[in-house]
C-alpha cells in the first residue's frame, strides 16, 4: 500500500512454533486493518522467554471506536469500518489459539493501537 510503512523490529533469532502461512495471515490482517483505518506506520516487536514469544503489533492510526473495541473478536460484530465483516480478528484469534497462543488488544488511543500476540517458542 502506498504511503504505508512496516517497521520490523523483530530479531531474526526469535522463532515461534506456528504455521508460517497462518501466522502471515494474522499479521497481514493486522497490517491491512491498520492501513484501512488511516495508519501510516506499523511496527512489529517481539520478545522471547524460555517457552513463549510475545509479539507487539503497533500502529500510528486514529485508534478504534469504542463499539469496535467491545466486539473486537466477535464474528460479524467487531468491524471498525463501514463495509467490514468483522471476521478478520475473529479468525486471527482462532488461528492464534489453535497454535497454543492468543491475540488481545493492549491499547487503542487517538495516537495508535497496539495488539499483543503470544505463541509458544519453537
Amino acid at each position: 500500500v502506498e504511503g504505508f510503512f512496516i517497521d520490523n523490529r523483530v530479531a531474526p533469532s526469535i522463532i515461534v512454533g506456528a504455521d508460517r502461512d497462518q501466522l502471515f495471515r494474522v499479521l497481514h490482517n493486522l497490517a491491512q486493518n491498520a492501513s484501512q483505518c488511516g495508519a501510516h506506520v506499523l511496527t512489529y516487536r517481539a520478545a522471547a522467554s524460555d517457552t513463549l514469544v510475545l509479539i507487539e503489533v503497533a500502529d500510528d492510526g486514529p485508534g478504534l471506536p469504542p463499539k469496535a473495541r467491545e466486539n473486537l473478536f466477535r464474528p460479524f460484530a467487531g468491524s471498525a469500518r463501514p463495509g467490514g465483516t468483522g471476521l478478520g480478528l475473529a479468525i486471527a484469534r482462532e488461528v492464534m489459539r489453535a497454535h497454543g497462543g492468543d491475540i488481545a488488544l493492549d491499547e487503542s488511543t487517538g495516537t495508535g493501537t497496539i495488539f499483543r500476540l503470544s505463541l509458544p517458542r519453537a
